[in-house]
């Protein structure tokens, strides 16, 4: 059910925003403080499309959130990078701005922040940067795959089948592990609810709102597998929607 909240949480996080523009522009954010940021977007971008519907306004708040996180990249220490954390690059694949993922993914670190992320949620974006933003090889691509597999030591990652379907084309194994990984997601941002981990505008948004989801149903669409019409959290009208060419300061128009 929609939640009664979702204007307050709109236009508090956009307003936010408008008074935080200045500080990134000039790169006086460090990583929290962007993803903070970009967050709003989100939660913008989330409540307009339970407000109305529509597709388009998400989609833009999902591309503002994406460019302004690689516009903070440009002259953030490589040390501060830490791509396991690097949510804006799935808003902006979900939006449809591969322009604005490319970017992200350009200005990337390109090795694992050991101590600061787990390696598997390290190689997740990596893997999709190099594969499909940066025009890595397929043999490029399986040793990465390969590396993440070597990194679960036996354990189970639904993401690893994602981008391994993705990575051959198989969409009967895709069908069958993106819905595992939402449904694990659902499982952990529940309970973080529970244990009240987390804030009520992200609750009211992000818990029922897969960017990750929509960029990979994206993804498999645009490498011609066969998807499903409906995923958990997926909503068709994100997916079928897209933002038209936008500028790298869109972020600055809140």
């Amino acid at each position: 059910m929609t939640s009664p909240f979702l204007p307050i949480h709109v236009s508090n996080a956009l307003g936010e925003n408008a008074e935080l523009v200045p500080m990134l522009a000039s790169h006086q954010m460090g990583l929290d403080e962007v993803l903070a940021f970009c967050r709003n977007f989100r939660v913008a971008g989330i409540g307009s499309l339970f407000l109305s519907g529509q597709g388009e306004e998400c989609c833009l708040r999902l591309s503002q959130s994406g460019r302004a996180f690689a516009h903070w990249l440009t002259e953030a220490p490589e040390e501060s990078k830490v791509s396991g954390l690097s949510l804006p690059f799935f808003d902006a694949m979900a939006a449809g701005d591969a322009a604005g993922a490319a970017e992200i993914a350009r200005r990337s670190r390109r090795t694992w922040a050991c101590g600061e992320e787990y390696e598997e949620d390290f190689l997740f974006p990596e893997y999709l940067m190099q594969r499909h933003c940066l025009d890595a090889s397929e043999e490029q691509g399986r040793q990465l795959l390969d590396r993440w597999g070597e990194a679960l030591r036996g354990a189970d990652d639904p993401r690893l089948d994602v981008c391994r379907a993705l990575e051959e084309r198989d969409a009967e194994r895709f069908n069958a592990s993106l819905p595992r990984f939402l449904a694990d997601r659902e499982d952990d941002l529940e309970a973080l609810v529970q244990s009240g981990g987390m804030e009520p505008q992200v609750a009211d948004t992000e818990l029922f709102f897969s960017v990750e989801g929509v960029a990979l149903a994206r993804l498999a669409d645009a490498l011609g597998v066969a998807t499903e019409l409906d995923y958990l959290h997926v909503p068709s009208t994100v997916r079928e929607a897209g933002v038209t060419p936008v500028s790298p300061d869109v972020w600055k128009k809140v």
